[in-house]
């Protein structure tokens, strides 16, 4: 039979329970206890030869009446102020009983010396030191029974000795903490009672009790998984932190992980408490501005949260983390040593916004959005060099950065690459000059590679935040803008042209608007002229060049970001009406360098070319163009016919409206007919054809009878350029010099393409 439960804070045993007769009945009646002969002992002591008998009787009553003995007994000896006797009579109990093999033994030793205890009362604390360790070591006992009666014993020591006992409390909260797991319910519930009594004597006793010991033994205890150690621990841990005078804010890095793990526990109840304790503590962190959170290391406790956002498999343990961060953040402003940090915050949220939870996507896309106003507003502080978070350390804007790059390349899952570039573009805006050194520092925290990655993304808004970014980046100094635009171009060159085909217009569009289009075709233009690009095969390189011309050619012609550049090469910049001479001079100087700067590159590209030259009114170079292209077999591919289809079908639109009415002159644009009619004799016989047919079917019939056979006809290399009104007018480009270029770079395709042809025949044979 097992002893019953105390009852309303009372033990059996202690003085006036009313319990003592029920534990009689629980009791075991068979005992083996051994009966102490009179001797010696009992002299010394003073005890009875009876009381010596009781307290190893199986009854409890008996063993009762012989501890109000002992305690008589150490009254007296305490009035007599006889310490060796007092020494003795402990040393006995201790040595003779509680340390006995046999089980009642024990037990009246535990009785004994709780007896002793409360009968030296304020003056226990000199004895406590041989009291206590023999009462502890019964808490491990085999015997239930006796587990219980230990927990009886110290009960009775602690509220005896109420402060003295505070310097044993190291030892009797381990033995609690193994006791709160006791398989035994009896055993528990006592356990329990005098928990609560040692909690009370500890918040009572603030000034001896040492926190720093407790917080010590509760981080090595904290990773337990056992239920009701757990549910022990929170509850220390909540007792303790709702006493004013002990700050365990200072002491929480040491258990913050504990209680996060505590999150994800089976037990509803223990998950309960964990979160409790959590929320009193973030409350605390937030409550009253500095002076709440003076004594918590925010910093560490970041660390601790980020870990976890990571690591943690538990979605709610992971929006705890979350929330928490995002109330660091919020205090920011009060507290710059948290700035720092920053870096590894981000770090751990923007992976977040990719999870498959809901509510861990919504709390990350809160907290994303707190940190980047915060940390933009930091930046601009740290560029300034005021404020306390100057003074703190300033921001990490390379361990940003960094943060930024790992989520910005290809292992980044979509939300979360989003967001980094939503990011790297804040920063750009608010840092721009250092955000962008560091990101093209190649040695550094530089993410240009990862912001090239994504411009081959299947989401078009990852390509455009990236491009976006890019555009940031190039447009500083020259040697910037030289660097992201040349970056570009490699990368298209890199993977045989899908991304230029998939992704080109996009990209450059992009860049035209963010860096300016004619610098940004100039720059182009050059470094496709200069080559270099595809290694090892100048088939390849050539190829290269004329797709890329062929596309830069079609966003020329048709995207609304190359209107300037539209204007300036057809020379309709200004309004002929209203425009002085002088001013269409200057107009026409700008459309003839931005011509020559394309030239040589659009050179790849016949089509291209020609196309060109109709948009700046070189008529004759036109015609001339078109021309030569049935002069080498190699010049009338598919591919070339497909550009002319396109040509045709643009110059039905908008843009070349003014080249159709110039079609109302033949006489006066002998070279425009002439070229159209040499794109009309390369094509065959298709929608195409029969379009561009259809348009010069239309030029007036009397006008082309007015046309003589010789008009405009040149050498035969379209060098003539004046009166067409287009920015070539004023005679300065030396369309020779550009014959010969063009003749140059044909010559190379046409080389390549026998080269390839021939390479096919031996492969074939």
């Amino acid at each position: 039979a097992q002893p019953p439960p105390p009852t309303r804070g009372h033990w059996p045993g202690e003085r006036g329970d009313t319990a003592q007769e029920e534990c009689v009945r629980y009791i075991s009646r068979a005992s083996g206890s051994p009966r102490l002969e009179p001797g010696a002992m009992a002299a010394q002591l003073d005890l009875s030869q009876a009381a010596l008998r009781g307290l190893s009787d199986k009854l409890y009553e008996k063993r009762k009446t012989a501890a109000l003995e002992v305690e008589n007994v150490a009254r007296a000896i305490l009035r007599a102020g006889d310490r060796a006797k007092l020494d003795a009579l402990v040393s006995t109990l201790a040595n003779d009983f509680v340390a006995m093999p046999m089980p009642n033994h024990r037990k009246g030793g535990l009785i004994g010396l709780a007896a002793v205890t409360v009968a030296l009362a304020g003056t226990a604390d000199s004895k406590l030191d041989d009291i206590v360790p023999p009462v502890l070591k019964c808490f491990a006992d085999a015997d239930q029974r006796v587990r219980y009666y230990a927990c009886e014993a110290l009960y009775n020591i602690a509220k005896a000795a109420r402060v003295a006992f505070v310097r044993h409390f190291p030892d009797a909260f381990d033995a609690l903490c193994k006791l709160s797991a006791d398989n035994d319910p009896n055993v528990q519930n006592a356990a329990h009672l005098l928990d609560r009594l040692v909690k009370d004597i500890v918040t009572e006793s603030v000034e001896a009790f040492d926190v720093a010991k407790f917080a010590s033994m509760l981080r090595e205890r904290i990773g337990v998984l056992n239920p009701y150690v757990r549910q022990f621990l929170v509850g220390w841990i909540t007792a303790l932190d709702s006493v004013p005078e002990i700050d365990m804010l200072t002491h929480l890095p040491d258990i913050l992980d504990g209680l996060l793990n505590m999150l994800s526990d089976p037990n509803r109840e223990i998950r309960q408490q964990a979160d409790g304790a959590l929320g009193d503590f973030l409350a605390e962190i937030r409550g009253e501005g500095v002076r709440a959170h003076r004594g918590a290391d925010l910093g560490a406790l970041a660390g601790i949260l980020v870990g976890r956002c990571g690591g943690s498999g538990d979605e709610f343990t992971r929006v705890t983390c979350i929330n928490w961060l995002r109330e660091f953040v919020s205090l920011a402003g009060d507290t710059p040593r948290l700035v720092p940090h920053f870096a590894s915050i981000i770090g751990a949220v923007l992976p977040c916004m990719s999870r498959t939870e809901a509510k861990v996507r919504e709390t990350a896309a809160r907290a994303s959005e707190e940190l980047l106003a915060s940390t933009t507003a930091a930046a601009k502080a740290c560029a300034r060099g005021i404020g306390e978070i100057e003074s703190a350390g300033g921001l990490d804007l390379p361990g940003i950065l960094a943060a930024l790059k790992k989520h910005a390349g290809d292992g980044a899952k979509g939300p979360t690459r989003l967001e980094a570039l939503r990011w790297y573009a804040a920063l750009c805006d608010g840092s721009p000059e250092t955000v962008r050194r560091l990101s093209l520092d190649a040695s550094g925290v530089g993410a240009l590679d990862e912001l090239l990655a994504s411009l081959g993304h299947d989401s078009d808004e990852v390509v455009t935040r990236a491009m976006r970014v890019l555009g940031s980046l190039g447009a500083g100094e020259e040697a910037d803008f030289d660097v992201v635009v040349r970056r570009v171009v490699t990368v298209f060159a890199s993977d045989g042209g899908d991304l230029l085909e998939r992704r080109g217009s996009t990209v450059v569009r992009t860049l035209c608007a963010e860096l300016g289009a004619e610098r940004t075709y100039c720059k182009i233009a050059s470094i496709v002229r200069e080559g270099g690009l595809v290694s090892g095969d100048e088939g390849r390189e050539l190829d290269f060049a004329a797709a890329m011309v062929e596309a830069m050619n079609l966003i020329l012609l048709t995207a609304p970001e190359c209107a300037g550049m539209r204007a300036s090469l057809s020379g309709l910049t200004l309004s002929k009406a209203s425009t002085s001479s002088r001013g269409t001079d200057h107009e026409n100087a700008t459309g003839a360098r931005l011509f020559l700067a394309l030239y040589p590159c659009w050179c790849h590209s016949a089509v291209s070319t020609v196309a060109l030259c109709l948009l700046s009114r070189a008529y004759a170079h036109a015609a001339h163009v078109a021309r030569s292209m049935g002069d080498a077999e190699s010049e009338v591919t598919v591919r070339a016919l497909v550009q002319i289809d396109q040509l045709v079908h643009l110059i039905e639109s908008p843009i070349f409206a003014n080249l159709r009415l110039r079609l109302l002159e033949p006489n006066r644009h002998p070279d425009l007919m002439r070229g159209l009619h040499a794109l009309l004799m390369l094509l065959p016989q298709s929608d195409a054809f029969r379009t561009l047919h259809a348009r010069l079917g239309a030029v007036p019939t009397l006008a082309l009878s007015r046309l003589d056979v010789n008009d405009g006809e040149d050498s035969g290399t379209g060098t003539k350029s004046g009166g067409t009104g287009g920015c070539l007018d004023g005679g300065e480009v030396d369309l020779e010099a550009l014959s010969a270029t063009y003749a140059e770079v044909r010559g190379r395709h046409v080389r390549a393409a026998e080269e390839r042809r021939v390479r096919t025949m031996r492969g074939r044979g």
